[in-house]
């Protein structure tokens, strides 16, 4: 904790008066309606010169969702677009302070925003090179979630250096917490810290997935489960670097842990649970992403494997379910690919006691090998099961590699049995019944064979 007496939230109030008051000078508002006009109007050169660009090459236009490289000449497009308008900004704005200056009016925050624009160029070169480098959709989501961010973070800490004194503002107590004081720039560190360093390790675990499958890292399980493993450890290793940096009292720790034990050790209970049966379901590889698993009752397809609940998507309806992983140790989960993805079907159907046997056992398997999504190994077969009430019942067993097509299969194979037998003057027969009316009442029997 930083050795200065910290300051009352009544100093930044003040402060913030102060600026209010220096924004009321005609010579502070000359200056910064100077830099509003001038970034809108190179602003909208710089569109203009874009959209003209886009019409006459519109065949280099880039693919927002592109995981390729770009060619080069998109490249040289895309650096045109990324430093065309902070260009046009700076070269704008050292006009208007050069006038400013000749004219003898103050041009300070004229000046300081130069150096704003000049920083946004810097930056925004910085992001064009990561397109040679990167895939296109990396560099965008890099840019989004930690350049960008971290870009409007530093501008905003030099912008407020103008009209504050950032080392005072940092020791205004923003409240205080079991006889702690918690102060703007702790709090400031830890908020903005957690952040950036959460985002810098998701983007890491996306760049390492992303390096292991362009090498062709043989076993997607285990660059699932390093990846996954890697960022808890950071996450929680960067949570113990921040509040160690910024110095979280271990009092208040002990206080705030004390206080809630006994309700966190109620009500994270099922989270601890759920947490180790997603490290042992990593260890073990029992499932991965891909694999096809009945559960509920319904077939489902494992979308994400999440240390605390695993993603599924159900494939009746095409909804995605989360499913606690300590379901899967306290109820029986079967899965279509655990060591292959090889699914056994059958098919049951009557035919006429007319028909021989052997012919219809014969024409089921014609109809089961022609079939493309039939295996031819293992081979189908065909039995005939016993004797029915008006007919002879044949099961017709195979064998497909997909499990997420075996009613499209079915159906198909239902469809060419009927046209098969119909072809062979195979009849499938429907049940009779016999009906013997006596004085004392209706009986129904079955016809002899």
């Amino acid at each position: 904790m930083p050795d200065s007496m910290p300051l009352p939230l009544n100093y930044l109030w003040d402060e913030l008066l102060k600026v209010s008051i220096i924004f009321q000078r005609p010579v502070v508002q000359r200056q910064f309606l100077a830099v509003i006009l001038t970034t809108l109007l190179a602003w909208s050169i710089s569109r203009w010169i874009w959209s003209q660009l886009r019409q006459r090459y519109p065949q280099l236009n880039i693919d927002e969702d592109c995981n390729q490289r770009l060619e080069w000449k998109q490249y040289g497009l895309t650096v045109i677009q990324y430093l065309s308008t902070p260009t046009l900004v700076l070269g704008a704005g050292s006009i208007v302070t050069l006038l400013f200056q000749q004219w003898g009016w103050f041009a300070g925050y004229l000046t300081d925003s130069l150096n704003v624009i000049a920083f946004f160029l810097l930056y925004r070169l910085c992001v064009g090179a990561l397109f040679i480098f990167l895939p296109i959709s990396f560099v965008k989501r890099l840019r989004v979630l930690f350049l960008g961010p971290l870009f409007f973070v530093c501008i905003i800490c030099y912008t407020l250096s103008w009209f504050f004194d950032l080392r005072q503002l940092a020791q205004v107590n923003v409240l205080t917490l079991f006889g702690e004081s918690i102060l703007l720039k702790p709090l400031f560190i830890s908020i903005l810290g957690l952040y950036f360093w959460n985002m810098g390790v998701f983007l890491f675990e996306d760049l390492l997935l992303r390096i292991f499958q362009g090498q062709g890292f043989p076993n997607p399980r285990i660059r699932h489960v390093v990846s996954l493993l890697l960022r808890y450890f950071l996450i929680g290793l960067g949570m113990v670097l921040i509040f160690g940096y910024v110095g979280v009292s271990p009092t208040a720790v002990a206080a705030i842990s004390g206080g809630f034990s006994v309700g966190l050790g109620f009500g994270l209970k099922e989270v601890i649970s759920n947490f180790v049966s997603g490290i042992w379901l990593l260890f073990e590889g029992a499932l991965k992403p891909g694999d096809i698993i009945k559960i509920n009752g319904d077939i489902s397809q494992v979308v994400r494997l999440g240390v605390r609940a695993t993603m599924v998507q159900v494939v009746k309806d095409n909804s995605e379910e989360i499913i606690p992983n300590q379901i899967f140790f306290t109820q029986n989960v079967s899965t279509l690919t655990g060591s292959n993805n090889l699914v056994f079907l059958s098919l049951v159907v009557g035919a006429d006691y007319d028909c021989s046997p052997p012919k219809v056992i014969e024409v089921l398997l014609s109809v089961a090998h022609d079939h493309p999504q039939v295996l031819e190994m293992p081979p189908p077969s065909a039995f005939a099961l016993n004797f029915g009430d008006s007919s002879i019942d044949y099961e017709l067993k195979f064998c497909i590699a997909d499990p997420l097509i075996f009613k499209v299969v079915t159906s198909e194979l239902i469809c060419a049995v009927w046209q098969a037998f119909a072809d062979h003057e195979i009849e499938i027969p429907y049940p009779q019944r016999d009906l013997h009316i006596r004085d004392g009442g209706l009986q129904v029997s079955s016809p002899p064979h």
